[in-house]
This record gives C-alpha cells, structure tokens and sequence, in this order.
C-alpha cells in the first residue's frame, strides 16, 4: 500500500472527483482524508450534487484496505477557507502528506516523486512545498525538478506540517513593505513586487472575494525565506478551467489539459539553488500574461516615480506652473 496519507479536497463535481479519485486508489493509499464544502444557499441543486460526489466516494473505496477519514462541512465555508480548513485538519494528524483537488488529475509518478521528496527533504525547514505543474517553455535544469519561489499551481502537490503552521488566510500582520521586503530576498523587480502587492491588498480587503487561499500561502512561505520544487516535467492535468469549473476562465488557459509525463527514476541536483530566471518567466506567462514588454517598461516607471514621491514627501507632479 502506499504509506504517504493523501487529502482529496471536493466539492460538487462528480464527474471530476471520478476522474481524481480513480487515479488515488490506483496507488492503494494506506490513508485517504476527504474534505467537502457544504451546499451555497443560493444554489439548490448543490445538495443532490454533494451527494452524487459522496456516492462516487463510498463507490471508489468500500471493500479496499483504506483507512477513510472525511470532514463534511454542514454549511459552505467558500473557496478560500474552505480549502484552509481542510489543510489545517489534515495537518493536525500527519505530519507530512500529498494534497490534491479535485481539478488536477495526477500522473502515476506524481505520487512516488512526491513521496521520495517528502522523505528527502523533511529535515530541510527552508523546502516548504512539492509541486507538480510544469508550463516552462525550457528545461531550467537537466535534473527531474528544480528549486522555486513558488510552487506554482497548488491543485496537486505536497507539503509538511511545519510548512502550514501559523497560516493566516487574511495576513493581518502583513504589510505591503514586509512582502517587498521578502520579495527582494529573491530578487524579484519592482513589477513582480507591485503586483504582490496589489494581491495583498485584495487579501486584506476581503481575502480576494473569500475566494483565495494559495496566494496567502505562496506570501508566508515568501516572508520566511522558502523555497518549493517544481518538476521538470509536467505531472498534472487541470481540469478545472472547463465551463463546470467554480471558477471557469473560457477556453485557452496555459493550464487547461496539459499532457503529463513520467518522472521515475528521479535525478536529484546538486544544489537547492532558485532557479530564478525560469521564476520570472513563469510571473508574467501565468500571471500577468497580457503585459507586454512596452507595458512593462512603462510601469515601471511609474512604480519608481511614485517610490521617489514617497521618499521624499513630494506630492503631485515634478513640474509646476509658475
């Protein structure tokens, strides 16, 4: 049986939580959490639907050797918390484990490497996340995975209890110059900086719509000088950007259905070194994919202009009329 326990983390999409969770049992997982949100008020049809996923639960494991432990929510905690909770409950009982949603359909080898990993790297306090999404264009390294400052798309990936502990889904004591602070610790320019820093500000205000919970863990992990690993090759595939998605975005995500590939035997690098440059291109394919360079120069500027005006005190433009 494979010993590394497993949280699968649903909702009310029986077609994908099939798909997802035909590929978990394939590895006779020892132990398997599953977390569900509650049904949304305004939205009638989510009871039967919640249902339909807990049929296709009992139907994928009774009768294995599995121990099954689930954590149904009563009422609809939403997209950010509700996630939150279901890492805070599967942390408080194991020390280390692989976290999927039910949108990322893992490669057979997601959960060996993730497994190998978890081991290799436990001792290791400044490794904090395992990931399993490759969209590079290049290969940063000859190696089976490389060291980042993100770990990129969290829909399958791996992590440990230290690495969770003290998470803060609203960063109330964050502010925007200790994320620009830790953000320079990795080098990051100033458009990476403003643009996490617009993030926190939505996080603040409302955690982003109460929708997010991987932004806040990508910045705690950024505050305590972390790293993840990505794979050099890709070993999920999001389903989740289709029209049945919580959050569909249309057609022509770099992440829609992306194909996976084997990764075993793993070859491990030499050094824990960031891969810094491929973390760049990554930012602005993924997440500010529609700024060009010209767009990028230019707000720069404006970003520098306006940290000078802080600087010194000065208000308004440079130039005044006489």
């Amino acid at each position: 049986m494979f010993d590394t326990p497993i949280l699968l983390i649903n909702f009310n999409r029986p077609d994908f939580t099939r798909r997802v969770l035909t590929a978990v049992m394939q590895q006779q997982p020892r132990r398997l959490y599953i977390f569900q949100d509650g049904p949304r008020p305004s939205h009638p049809d989510d009871p039967a639907r919640l249902a339909a996923v807990r049929q296709v639960v009992d139907e994928l494991t009774l009768g294995t050797p599995t121990t099954l432990l689930t954590r149904y929510s009563p009422t609809n905690l939403g997209c950010g918390p509700g996630p939150a909770d279901a890492l805070t409950w599967f942390f408080q009982h194991e020390e280390a484990g692989i976290i999927i949603e039910d949108d990322a359909v893992p490669h057979p080898d997601f959960f060996g490497y993730a497994q190998q990993l978890l081991h290799r790297y436990a001792g290791d306090p400044t490794v904090m996340a395992i990931g399993s999404m490759n969209i590079d264009r290049h290969r940063p390294t000859p190696y089976s995975y490389y060291f980042s400052m993100m770990n990129r798309n969290l829909c399958a990936w791996a992590s440990w209890r230290r690495a969770w502990q003290g998470f803060d889904l609203r960063l109330h004591s964050v502010s925007r110059a200790d994320l620009s602070r830790a953000l320079r610790r990795y080098g990051c320019g100033i458009l990476e900086r403003l643009y996490w820093a617009d993030r926190l500000d939505e996080i603040h205000r409302d955690g982003v719509g109460n929708s997010s919970w991987d932004m806040q863990f990508l910045i705690s992990i950024w505050l305590r000088h972390g790293k993840g690993i990505i794979p050099n090759v890709n070993l999920s595939s999001n389903i989740g950007t289709v029209v049945d998605a919580t959050h569909p975005s249309g057609s022509g995500n770099i992440i829609d259905n992306i194909p996976t590939h084997p990764i075993l035997p793993l070859s491990h690098p030499p050094t824990a070194e960031i891969q810094r440059e491929a973390d760049r291109q990554f930012h602005f394919r993924y997440f500010e994919p529609s700024r060009g360079s010209w767009s990028r120069r230019k707000t720069a500027f404006y970003a520098i202009n306006r940290s000078i005006k802080r600087l010194l005190g000065h208000q308004g433009p440079w130039r005044t009329s006489k």
